[in-house]
């Protein structure tokens, strides 16, 4: 079953894990000759994949039942959208010459103001 990438963070090891809009996990490595994923190992590479469907053979194989897959769906939207506001605005404030305290309420902010009803359209299968 196909499922959007939504974010990105590395596992104990270091290696880049995609997270999925069905909330599984893959992993997403660059280990020539295995895998060939050069664009993993810069936040521009993967920013760019971000949205990107990846096939998620724990959703085909899942015997959850309708309402669990759905509920870790919405967490799973509601936590990246948090974490890519928050990221955004924090960085933005930043280039602007707020200082820390300064960047962290704009980050703070951009959580609180967040779009719920646009995140929970975004949700694949219409969930």
């Amino acid at each position: 079953m196909k499922q959007k990438v939504f974010g990105f963070h590395q596992d104990r090891q270091g290696d880049w894990v995609a997270e999925l809009a069905c909330g599984h996990t893959q992993h997403m490595r660059h280990d020539p000759p295995m895998s060939i994923r050069p664009w993993i190992t810069s936040a521009e590479g993967r920013a760019g994949f971000i949205g990107t469907e990846l096939n998620c053979l724990r959703c085909e194989n899942s015997n959850e039942d309708d309402s669990t897959v759905r509920s870790y769906r919405v967490a799973t939207a509601v936590k990246a959208a948090c974490l890519q506001a928050a990221i955004a605005a924090y960085q933005q404030a930043k280039l602007s010459g707020l200082c820390q305290e300064g960047a962290w309420d704009l980050a703070l902010d951009a959580i609180r103001s967040l779009d719920i009803e646009n995140v929970l359209g975004t949700l694949p299968n219409g969930d």
